[in-house]
């Protein structure tokens, strides 16, 4: 359904789907709830739309291997379970996810690419990113982190 100017609220009905991609459409209001009902959802696509208020951190305890909602006006803290995500990928970026990131990040083993940028992230960086060794790519450019990992990972994958 992806690219279609379609506006309003996501449908409810949605029973038994392996792939959820809205983007690129005109869907606002909050985070749509049925999203965290369909048990073989695998990939999750709702960046450029118009939601906005917070994401449920039972997201993040979903089996879900992509998660993109960048370009949107999310706000809110990452949660703690953040790190229960099974993803690959995930991709935040363009909202206004604020606090830190946090330290949970670490456990998300089969993470290959994650991308934070232009977000209100603000103090520290968890040293739990080292963790991460299926890394390719991390992005946590335009925020205002407090320090830098220099010599702590391969700086060919980090973007400031």
């Amino acid at each position: 359904m992806n690219s279609n100017r379609f506006c309003g609220t996501v449908p409810h009905k949605f029973k038994l789907l392996f792939e959820l991609d809205i983007n690129n459409n005109r869907f606002a209001g909050k985070f749509p709830r049925v999203v965290l009902q369909l048990p073989k959802l695998k990939f999750l696509d709702l960046r450029f739309n118009e939601f906005e208020g917070t994401v449920p951190k039972e997201l993040f305890d979903k089996d879900l291997d992509a998660i993109f909602i960048n370009h949107n006006r999310f706000r809110f803290d990452l949660p703690d379970n953040f790190g229960n995500s099974p993803v690959s990928v995930i991709v935040l970026a363009n909202n206004k996810f604020h606090s830190c990131i946090p330290a949970s990040l670490g456990n998300i083993s089969n993470l290959n690419e994650i991308i934070l940028m232009n977000n209100w992230f603000k103090s520290y960086l968890p040293e739990e990113i080292g963790m991460l060794k299926n890394l390719t790519v991390f992005d946590v450019s335009f925020n205002q982190f407090l320090d830098s990992l220099w010599g702590e990972l391969d700086l060919g994958r980090i973007f400031f």
